[in-house]
């Protein structure tokens, strides 16, 4: 299943865990996310695990952009394993 560049990072991996697992792919799928730092500078930490193997891992100064990185290499990683 291709993926649109335009597509946002969490939507893309989404749609390529759907296309690997079908309707049951966020039952493999577990996401660790957590700050450190003041709270006037915390960096955000997100994990992403794929059948409890780490697929992604970022550091950002949003949750958001944390997750989104996170799923990007994710993707990334799927993309190669799964060609």
């Amino acid at each position: 299943m291709s993926t649109s560049s335009n597509d946002h990072p969490r939507t893309a991996l989404n749609n390529k865990l759907q296309g690997i697992y079908g309707p049951s792919a966020m039952d493999h799928v577990r996401w660790e996310v957590y700050s450190q730092g003041p709270p006037n500078a915390l960096t955000w930490h997100a994990t992403i695990y794929i059948d409890d193997m780490n697929y992604g891992y970022a550091s950002w100064h949003t949750k958001n952009g944390a997750q989104d990185e996170a799923a990007r290499k994710a993707l990334y990683n799927l993309q190669r394993e799964f060609r």
